[in-house]
């Protein structure tokens, strides 16, 4: 009479189902290192100076950004009245490749109302050395103007 699994029986069992749960995590995790994708390196700086002025005075707006992502990119220079709202580009650098040089932008503007300036740095990756569509890439954070 076969009275069901012997102790042997049960013990191979329990070893080919702890072989196959280790097979199963091993290749779980090899689809997780391959779909995983690669962070590329890239920064951006934008400095707006003097902090302070006066109505009427000049501001020099100057940046630049990098990264190991894109191939042709632009930096442009943003700005917005008060501290929220949309933001609007005041001017853009040449498109470079990035494998050469950084991507910059320099302008000087006009402090022309009271109250408060942000400005921001975009790097935007564009299709070729001809441009093409830009998609932002970084972004810097907001450096603030008091004008007075």
């Amino acid at each position: 009479m076969n009275r069901g699994i012997g102790r042997a029986q049960k013990a191979g069992f329990r070893r080919q189902g702890a072989r196959a749960a280790v097979v199963g995590a091993l290749g779980a995790a090899a689809i997780v290192l391959t779909v995983t994708p690669a962070f590329a390196k890239g920064s951006a700086d934008l400095t707006a100076s003097p902090g302070t002025v006066r109505v009427g005075h000049t501001l020099h707006i100057k940046g630049q950004g990098d990264s190991d992502a894109e191939q042709y990119a632009k930096f442009c220079a943003q700005e917005r009245a008060g501290t929220r709202g949309a933001w609007h580009t005041i001017a853009c650098g040449r498109i470079v490749e990035l494998a050469a040089k950084d991507a910059t932008v320099d302008v000087k503007i006009k402090a022309c109302h009271r109250g408060v300036l942000q400005f921001r740095g975009v790097l935007y990756d564009v299709d070729g050395p001809r441009g093409g569509h830009p998609y932002a890439d970084i972004t810097t954070p907001a450096r603030t103007i008091h004008v007075h």
